[in-house]
């Protein structure tokens, strides 16, 4: 039953995202770009909006969520979708395909998939405070802006793609961890600070919200390993779900929405659909 519900919200959670990204990725017919399509192909795919959900259920847990909420979610996932046209280049991952079709320097050509993620990152900041936004909506807007923009730099998401195109064989395997840490924990924690980006800053959430996310995105990444065959050791996948569930405990009686999530990951290793990417 929970399971079912949980998949109903995932549901309508992706259309809400779905709808506001297409949206925000809008353009007149007489002004569309190569960049601008690009642009559209590479996030309105099948990906699940997994960090969306997840900032939605944080605001929910915190009884924060509001209309801005979207806004913050939104952004999270265009720099997600940036990252993911940057990582498939032929000069970083070299990967032809992406959720199931050919990635967007294959569909694109290299200059323009480049100019598409730049443009993303772009959106990603600008949107935020387009529109009408009253004193204390713009303070923490820009507040989590600069959160956003600080992912993105060398000591992070950068970091980590830098370390994964630095290593090869047993050595990337020794410091797969470390390389999952800078290169796929930042978003989810970022995720976890969209849905709190209302909440007041003298409540002391972030240490948590920071644990929650990177704890859910080494979850996240070993799943991804696992159904990739980098990763077989079920044992440690079963342990990272275990102590992940155990954290979420700490968010109160609402931390069943986050447990939900962490139960839809975890069951993701077994199957072999790709599209929660």
């Amino acid at each position: 039953m929970a399971a079912t519900l949980f998949l109903s919200e995932l549901r309508v959670d992706r259309k809400l995202t779905d709808d506001y990204l297409d949206r925000l990725l809008a353009n007149p017919a007489e002004q569309s770009s190569p960049v601008q399509e690009s642009m559209r192909y590479a996030v309105l795919g099948a990906g699940q909006r997994l960090r969306p959900l997840l900032a939605y259920r944080t605001a929910r847990i915190l009884n924060q969520e509001c209309a801005a909420t979207l806004r913050a979610a939104a952004a999270v996932e265009l720099v997600h979708c940036a990252s993911l046209i940057v990582d498939d280049l032929p000069c970083m991952d070299d990967s032809p395909m992406r959720r199931g079709r050919p990635s967007t320097h294959v569909a694109f050509g290299e200059p323009v998939a480049i100019l598409a993620a730049f443009s993303l990152i772009a959106l990603a900041s600008r949107s935020l405070l387009e529109g009408d936004l009253d004193d204390t909506e713009l303070r923490a807007l820009v507040r989590f802006q600069k959160r956003l923009l600080s992912t993105l730099d060398s000591g992070s998401l950068i970091a980590g793609q830098a370390m994964d195109l630095q290593l090869t064989g047993d050595t990337r395997l020794r410091h797969l961890a470390q390389i999952s840490e800078l290169k796929t924990v930042p978003l989810f924690q970022l995720a976890m600070h969209a849905g709190a980006v209302f909440a007041p800053p003298a409540a002391g959430w972030d240490s948590l919200l920071d644990s929650a996310g990177h704890h859910i995105g080494m979850l996240y990444q070993m799943v991804d390993d696992f159904l990739d065959g980098d990763d077989t050791d079920e044992q440690a996948l079963a342990h990272q779900f275990a102590r992940t569930s155990d954290l979420v405990k700490q968010f109160g009686h609402r931390a069943y929405l986050l447990n939900d999530m962490l139960e839809f990951l975890y069951g993701k290793a077994f199957e072999t659909d790709r599209s929660h990417r």
